[in-house]
């Protein structure tokens, strides 16, 4: 059974290696070679870190662990009360396609839904992920030629938005 850990420091490693993994194979596309590539991405990485904790300081960041106990993932949530966001997902390419990511995004998922909550996320375009969001019930909120920002409702808010707009819509009926 997958499960989530709080990541720390000595997760350093893996978390730049996921970042590592999917820049690097974007960065490659355009032809550098590794003794410019592994500067940029580690430049790039540090960037984004320092983004992030500046962006969203109260995140939850957690480490997935694999069905067979390995550290495979990343999941950074930052929960305020009305509204979720899967800041970062990451799962090594050598785990994926097991469900660990859907598993994590359905827990989210439960979560939100207990607490009232929206949840978000951004998606780059052409991220084959997006086809999982897609299923698990996430919608485009707002497409550029880059990234896509989806959200997801619990089933019960969105029957309650809806009700509430067709109430409004016909009246009290007397």
């Amino acid at each position: 059974m997958p499960s989530l850990r709080q990541a720390g420091p000595e997760d350093e490693a893996l978390l730049y290696a996921l970042f590592a993994e999917d820049k690097g194979a974007q960065l490659a596309a355009i032809g550098l070679g590794a003794a410019q590539l592994q500067p940029l991405i580690e430049m790039q990485y540090r960037g984004r870190k320092m983004t992030y904790a500046e962006q969203y300081p109260e995140a939850t960041d957690s480490i997935l662990i694999d069905f067979d106990g390995t550290p495979a993932g990343r999941l950074l949530v930052d929960r305020k009360p009305d509204c979720w966001r899967i800041v970062d997902i990451a799962v090594a390419a050598s785990c994926r396609g097991r469900g660990l990511g859907a598993w994590a995004l359905k827990g989210c998922q439960e979560q939100c839904a207990a607490a009232g909550a929206r949840l978000e996320l951004q998606v780059a375009f052409e991220n084959p992920a997006r086809r999982l969001y897609e299923r698990l019930g996430f919608y485009a909120v707002c497409e550029s030629s880059v990234a896509v920002q989806m959200a997801w409702n619990a089933p019960e808010k969105q029957c309650a938005l809806l009700a509430s707009g067709l109430q409004n819509s016909m009246g009290d009926g007397k």
